[in-house]
C-alpha cells in the first residue's frame, strides 16, 4: 500500500523520473546482464533512447555487443575504438545514450574505478550499479544511481516523495 500511494503522489505532483524504463526490457535488461555475469564477474550496457529531457530508455546495447572483449577480465574494460560502434547503433537507431549500467558483486556503491573511468564523461550523463550481479531479488533501494558532474566528480541521485529516481513502466505479468 505504501508503495502504491508514494507511487500515485509522486506521478500527480512530482517530477519526472531520472530514468524511467518499460518492464519488459527492464526484465530483458536484467536477464543479458546475468546471462553475462554468469553470477561471478560484471557486466553491463548502454541504455539508449530518445533526445529529450526526460531519459526514457528504449533500447540497450551490451558492452560485449561493441566490444566482444568487455567482460573477458571480469572486470569491464572496453576497448575506446570500440565506441565508434556505439555512436553508429545511435545514429541508426535516431536514439542518445541515455544511461548505463553495470553489477557490481557486492553492494552498488561506487568504486574508485567507477569515479575515474565514466563510460560516457559529459556532465549529466547517469550511471546505475547494481548489486549482487543482478541476482533476484532486486530492489530500488539497493539500486545505485550516479549523475556525472565533471572532472571525475558524482553525486548520487536520492529518491524522496516528488522525485523518483528510477521508474519501471507497466506491469510484470507472470
Amino acid at each position: 500500500m505504501t508503495f502504491w500511494l508514494r507511487s500515485l503522489i509522486s506521478r500527480l505532483f512530482g517530477q519526472p523520473p531520472d530514468l524511467s524504463i518499460p518492464v519488459d526490457l527492464w526484465l530483458e535488461l536484467l536477464q543479458g546482464l546475468r546471462a553475462r555475469g554468469g553470477n561471478h564477474r560484471e557486466s553491463g550496457a548502454f541504455l539508449l533512447g530518445p533526445s529529450t529531457a526526460h531519459r526514457r530508455i528504449t533500447s540497450i546495447v551490451f558492452y560485449d555487443e561493441i566490444d566482444p572483449n568487455a567482460f573477458d577480465t571480469g572486470i569491464i574494460e572496453i576497448d575506446g575504438g570500440s565506441m565508434a560502434d556505439l555512436w553508429n547503433i545511435c545514429r541508426e537507431r535516431g536514439e542518445v545514450v541515455v544511461a548505463d549500467v553495470h553489477t557490481h558483486p557486492g553492494s552498488a556503491g561506487q568504486s574508485e574505478s567507477d569515479r575515474l573511468h565514466p563510460m560516457i564523461a559529459e556532465p549529466g550523463h547517469i550511471a546505475m550499479i547494481l548489486p549482487r550481479f543482478a541476482a533476484e531479488p532486486i530492489r530500488f533501494e539497493e539500486i545505485g544511481l550516479y549523475r556525472y558532474l565533471g572532472r571525475f566528480r558524482w553525486t548520487a541521485l536520492k529518491r524522496s516523495l516528488l522525485r523518483p529516481t528510477l521508474r519501471i513502466e507497466g506491469t510484470i505479468h507472470g
